[in-house]
């Protein structure tokens, strides 16, 4: 059980935090790299990790990816070949383990915990490579194979929490801080945060009391975005934020998305006789399709390259690499966290857990932060999370496995929408209309359609419904502001376009925000 469960289920697929430009990318058209949100990613590798991994390779042509480096968590650490426990490392230490199946007393007792496959990273790194070919066919912003092989690193993988010691990862990432690329560095903690805290403890060891001090203060304060606190404890018993005060969080975008790739309950049916709240941790019946066998194998699982085909399911016959049986869901077709905390590999706050029930190859877990930085034309500032939207992704994941395994000439590309102007004023009582051109590289028909989002919208409190474009066609529509709306009121609209006749759509939106003057 990981904590980005929550997070997981909630608000995963959050599009468009950095671009909120309605235009997609031309088919064969080269960015410059810079002009995308620069992330690093730190992992602890847990399964839900692997997922995610193998899906931001699978988007990396829409953000810049400064780094992959495997770290510690709570839930998975190394250990130091026995030396040393945890408890003598880390005694501020977050691993919820009793037990262990009777093994140890505690967790701080532990001198390894489910550690991870060594590697994998390798491993899923060779399988991009081999998709590779055809990927940069279908998009020439896929990074190449070498340029991910460099920016691959080894942190603090021995303890959680632990900062002690310098290593290839934390250099790296010091490296990373202190460059001369000033945008700003979305540092994703999806395991333990403690790889990045020797990177800034290192800086503040090496300038701190020097004439330099000052400007590399301002410098880390610019560039750094803390991406949740991670895994560990080691945030706060480092002092950091003390080191390095105006040290800024964030980097998930504005968490306004769909409901997610996968969560780990979403395709599980529950025994709620002991806990009926967990009756609505199901996905909603609309979404059902998408987390199932016969649509993942045949959409992206199997016979679509190297890359998704390892991607993780449930009871899939593969297991996890370190990991306990209760906790090797390739094996098995249930999650009994109640199970892991009597057998002492989870809190003793697990035990009223009902047991969740999948079935073979259903979709479960997935960590991807990433996702707030796809541009599909939704954008940060607007609240998207819907399961339409959430139904639209799949469809982009399928048709993006399609890319692995065939050309340009064979594969759907996306719609090209482009807005003379997404963000418009007007005064109350008043119309104001919207445009925009649509082209699809493919030469596919296209399907169209405006709407307001009543609930995305600030008028009335959000609950703005009833309210109605007029004017529509297919490249422009007109809206007329009520008389009662106050300045400084937003309204919501937004334009959607999927091309027609092919086997694997793929969607793309405007979204106009459209803010009340002065009478």
């Amino acid at each position: 059980m990981k904590k980005t469960l929550l997070f997981v289920a909630t608000a995963l697929l959050s599009m468009g935090a950095f671009c909120n430009s309605a235009s997609a990318i031309d088919l064969g058209q080269k960015v410059d790299k810079k002009s995308q949100q620069r992330i690093l990613i730190t992992t602890d590798l847990e399964v839900d990790d692997m997922n995610g991994l193998i899906l931001s390779l699978m988007y990396s042509d829409q953000y810049d990816i400064a780094g992959i480096v495997w770290t510690a968590g709570m839930y998975h650490w190394s250990g130091d070949g026995g030396l040393h426990t945890l408890g003598e490392i880390t005694p501020n230490y977050k691993c919820n383990a009793t037990h262990v199946e009777h093994t140890v007393k505690n967790a701080g007792e532990l001198r390894s915990y489910r550690p991870v496959d060594p590697t994998w990273l390798d491993r899923i790194l060779d399988c991009y490579e081999q998709d590779y070919k055809f990927l940069s066919q279908n998009n020439p912003n896929y990074p190449t194979p070498d340029y991910f092989r460099s920016i691959t690193k080894v942190g603090n993988i021995e303890f959680e929490g632990d900062y002690r010691f310098e290593t290839e990862g934390s250099k790296f990432i010091e490296e990373l801080i202190m460059d001369d690329d000033m945008r700003p560095m979305v540092i994703q903690h999806w395991g333990g945060i403690n790889t990045t805290v020797r990177a800034l403890y290192s800086i503040y060891e090496k300038y701190h009391g020097t004439a330099d001090w000052d400007k590399v203060l301002a410098k880390v304060v610019a560039k750094v975005r803390i991406g949740g606190s991670g895994e560990d404890n080691c945030r706060a018993d480092s002092k950091i934020d003390e080191m390095f005060p105006g040290l800024q969080n964030g980097g998930y975008g504005s968490m306004g998305g769909f409901f997610s790739y996968g969560s780990f309950f979403a395709a599980a049916t529950f025994d709620i006789s002991q806990n009926p709240s967990f009756a609505s941790r199901a996905a909603a019946p609309e979404l059902q399709p998408y987390l199932h066998k016969d649509w993942i194998l045949d959409a992206y699982k199997q016979n679509h390259g190297k890359l998704m085909s390892e991607i993780w399911l449930m009871a899939e016959g593969r297991a996890v690499f370190g990991e306990p049986y209760i906790y090797n869901y390739g094996l098995i077709d249930f999650m009994d966290w109640g199970l892991s905390a009597r057998m002492g590999w989870g809190p003793e706050s697990l035990m009223t857990y009902p047991r969740a029930q999948y079935k073979p190859y259903d979709w479960a877990f997935c960590q991807f932060g990433c996702a707030s930085f796809i541009n599909i034309g939704l954008r940060s500032d607007v609240q998207n999370r819907n399961n339409h939207n959430t139904i639209v992704m799949w469809e982009e994941l399928a048709a993006r496995a399609d890319w692995a395994i065939m050309g340009p000439e064979k594969a759907n590309h996306a719609p090209v929408v482009k807005a003379e102007a997404l963000d418009l004023t007007c005064k109350a009582g008043k119309s104001v209309t919207m445009n925009v051109t649509t082209t699809d590289p493919d030469g596919n028909a296209l399907a169209s359609k405006w709407y307001m989002q009543p609930a995305s919208s600030s008028y009335m409190d959000g609950k703005a419904e009833g309210l109605e474009l007029a004017s529509v066609s297919e490249t422009s529509a007109t809206f007329t502001v009520p008389k009662d709306a106050k300045i400084g009121d937003k309204f919501v609209v937004t334009y959607e376009v999927q091309d027609k006749g092919v086997e694997r759509p793929m969607t793309r939106f405007a979204q106009f925000v459209i803010t009340v003057t002065k009478k």
